[in-house]
């Protein structure tokens, strides 16, 4: 009997030198009170070409840009050029993360920067990232192993960026489950069809096309229609204000809650609680 099990390089193909080199580590867990600020005097800590690989394992945090700011949640990463960083903050109760500054070559090769990727917080890049923080707190001048320790967390992280465009059904059937889940988790807030593009790593267009060929309604639609249902619902189950509700469910105004349930079901929302 004979088994084997194999692969082999091909000897022409391109190899990207990334070559990352680390700077610092951290793990932090905060609470909605955290806000750290980046003056000049820690920039200057970080070369030019510095960049930030920020895993969040628990919560929300926003991270301010010079330009813009990025809303990261949980089992979401990003990479961040380290000097256009301004200013970060938790938005959650608990805020946990993973933060590694580091500078490397051919980036574009790996991955894009200021844009949110998906991967599931699980044991084998905790322990992999547990590794480098331990090993570079004990051992931080041999730079070639904490490098090297380096890469085995960060492709434990980004290889299983698994929210793919799949274009089988069950796995379609799949993918429409999971952002329905995920809307119907951020029903009061103010969610767009951006950040539920961005979470499942999609473009707005494909995630409209997902929804139109599904269920037959566009996102904006959708997150419309649970925000309806979970506002009759607290109105005939709970005395909560209607003014209350409105901003409860990241309304701009009562006025606008009110139009938005009426056109939905026919009676505006005074009605329906005189009706109960």
């Amino acid at each position: 009997m004979y088994q084997s099990e194999f692969f082999q390089i091909n000897s022409n193909a391109q190899v990207s030198e990334f070559k990352p080199a680390v700077i610092s580590v951290y793990k932090i867990l905060a609470d909605n009170s955290y806000f750290h600020y980046c003056d000049d005097e820690e920039k200057t800590k970080y070369q030019e070409g510095a960049y930030a690989f920020i895993f969040c394992t628990d919560g929300e945090g926003k991270i301010y840009l010079k330009n813009k700011s990025i809303i990261i949640n949980k089992n979401q990463y990003v990479f961040l050029k380290f000097t256009d960083i301004e200013k970060y903050k938790s938005l959650s109760n608990i805020w946990g993360y993973r933060w590694v500054n580091f500078t490397a070559k051919n980036v574009r090769d790996e991955f894009e920067t200021d844009k949110i990727y998906c991967a599931s917080f699980c044991e084998k890049n905790e322990a992999a990232f547990s590794e480098l923080l331990n090993y570079g707190k004990s051992f931080s001048r041999d730079l070639n192993y904490v490098n090297a320790l380096f890469l085995s967390y960060y492709y434990s992280v980004t290889s299983k960026n698994h929210i793919a465009q799949d274009e089988s059904e069950g796995s379609q059937s799949k993918l429409i489950d999971e952002m329905c889940a995920f809307i119907e988790q951020k029903i009061y807030s103010s969610i767009t069809i951006e950040e539920v593009a961005a979470f499942f790593n999609i473009s707005p267009r494909r995630l409209h096309q997902i929804f139109k060929k599904e269920l037959n309604l566009s996102p904006k639609q959708y997150i419309l229609k649970k925000k309806m249902e979970e506002g009759y619902k607290i109105l005939v189950q709970t005395s909560t204000p209607i003014n209350r509700i409105a901003y409860m469910l990241a309304f701009s105004s009562p006025y606008h809650f009110t139009n938005v349930f009426k056109k939905t079901f026919g009676v505006s929302p005074r009605e329906v609680r005189k009706l109960g």
